[in-house]
Formats: structure tokens, C-alpha cells, sequence
């Protein structure tokens, strides 16, 4: 499956499932949904996604001792932000509207990326 068919894919997950972006092998596809306007320039959005990579590399450092990491969340007053890790070092990055169902966007997604993670490229 290409990146821009997954992007699609969890966008459909939620409307208020506001951005997608997929890191993978440090290729970056990402994606709005329709009739959102985001809150970063394109430059800010690839420092924030480089600021994600970093800090899921520090998250990792602690898996020999807690386990791979799944995902991450934090929340801003506008957005919250998800990350899901996947095959070691690739990323799911998200971002919601803060009323979002995050329990129930988080399972659809970690299902996703369970059943078709593997077959992104």
C-alpha cells in the first residue's frame, strides 16, 4: 500500500481527525483533512515532525527494559497530538481536534497499522 492511500485510510478513521503524517524509513508522506486549515506553516510542520523523531528515539532507549513503545500523546489547547511507533523505527503522527474520542481513534488506528504496517512502502 503507498503512504498517501494509508494517510487516506486513517483520515476516514474520524472527522476530527484534523492531520496525518507517516515517517517511514525517513521518507515523509502527510496529509489534511478536507476543509482543515492547519495551524503550521509547512516549515514548522517538518520541524515538528523532526522534533517527533527525536523524541520517539528517547522513547525507544527505555524498550530493552518497558517494551517497544505503542504511542504517545500530548495535548496542546488547540490540537492534541498522537504518535504511533511501528516496525522499530517508523512513525504515525496525528493530530485531533481536542474533543476528539482519542480511545476510540487510538484503536482504529493501532488496528490499522497492525493489519497493513507491514505492507507501507
Amino acid at each position: 500500500m503507498n503512504l498517501e492511500d494509508f494517510c487516506d485510510l486513517v483520515l476516514l478513521i474520524d472527522k476530527k481527525i484534523r492531520y496525518v503524517g507517516i515517517y517511514l524509513d525517513e521518507r515523509i508522506q502527510h496529509k489534511l483533512q478536507k476543509g482543515v486549515k492547519s495551524y503550521l506553516t509547512d516549515d514548522e510542520n517538518m520541524v515538528s515532525i523532526k522534533s517527533e523523531v527525536v523524541r520517539a528515539s528517547m522513547r525507544r532507549y527505555m524498550a530493552e527494559k518497558l517494551g517497544e513503545p505503542i504511542f504517545s500523546i500530548t495535548q496542546y489547547p488547540k490540537v492534541k497530538m498522537i504518535t504511533f511507533h511501528f516496525m522499530s523505527a517508523n512513525l504515525v503522527l496525528m493530530s485531533t481536534e481536542p474533543d476528539a474520542d482519542q480511545d476510540y481513534i487510538i484503536g482504529k488506528t493501532l488496528t490499522l497499522i497492525k493489519d497493513l504496517g507491514s505492507s507501507l512502502g
